[in-house]
């Protein structure tokens, strides 16, 4: 971890550990490495919600396709 320049996460993680997904988010932040992650599936974007915005100040690079795009939209009332 400590060589690399990118961490990448997959969002099913905060299903399980969002804490862990937070504490690396933060690493990367505090080392200039760049953090990534994906935004899984449309349920994530719904019931994960809260945790998945705690990342967003340590996201570097959000991934996600037109329906999980759509999904988080819609919750964040932007559609």
């Amino acid at each position: 971890v400590e060589k690399a320049k990118f961490l990448y996460s997959a969002g099913f993680f905060l299903t399980v550990s969002p804490e862990s997904m937070l504490t690396v988010a933060k690493h990367a932040a505090e080392t200039g490495k760049y953090y990534m992650i994906n935004l899984a599936a449309p349920f994530i974007c719904q019931f994960f919600k809260d945790p998945l915005l705690k990342l967003f100040p340590y996201v570097d690079f959000i991934f996600g396709n037109e329906s999980e795009a759509r999904t988080f939209a819609q919750v964040q009332g932007w559609e």
